[in-house]
């Protein structure tokens, strides 16, 4: 880091004396306003489950993994906040260089382009859509040369993953398209 990135990231916030404030505050308290809100959002927005002649075909409620997910996230939130105070670290997002906003920008394009691929073209399929694309912008960034090895993980991982959480677990994922 340079001096002048240096200087930037010591002269952030770093809680003053009469408020104690820093940036590690602010972003637990949009952590914690994110998970929350993302907590009373799951009666919208997971499916209630299928039954079979008046029972549930699992014995699991669909809600549950979003809910001890959602809800330790906001308990660590909640922690970090008032952990954040002892913190004493310079605030590096002031000296992000613009490749970091670009590898951000691509990665969210790419996922949001692999939630609406996946309904139509399956986990398989837009899964190895989305490690051959991503594989590829970040390998050829930070020098692998190795297409090859990127082309085979792309393509065999998601099958993998599919026929182990599918068969395995007994986990239902989105099918494919082609059988």
């Amino acid at each position: 880091m340079s001096e002048r990135g240096e200087r930037e990231a010591e002269g952030g916030p770093k809680g003053s004396p009469s408020t104690g404030w820093n940036f590690n505050h602010v972003a637990s308290l949009a952590v914690a306003a994110l998970s929350a809100a993302l907590f009373l959002a799951i009666p919208y927005q997971v499916g209630k489950p299928e039954k079979l002649f008046g029972r549930a075909l699992s014995g699991l409620d669909p809600a549950l993994f979003p809910r001890l997910v959602l809800g330790t996230l906001f308990v660590l939130a909640v922690w970090h906040f008032f952990a954040a105070g002892r913190l004493r670290e310079p605030n590096l997002l002031r000296i992000v260089e613009s490749r970091g906003y670009i590898n951000i920008a691509v990665t969210t394009v790419c996922v949001v382009a692999y939630a609406f691929a996946l309904p139509a073209f399956g986990y398989v399929a837009s899964g190895t859509a989305l490690m051959l694309v991503l594989t590829i912008f970040y390998a050829n960034f930070y020098g692998n040369r190795n297409h090859l090895l990127t082309i085979g993980v792309s393509v065999l991982v998601p099958p993998a993953i599919y026929y182990g959480a599918t068969r395995l677990l007994k986990v239902s994922l989105p099918e494919l398209p082609f059988f």
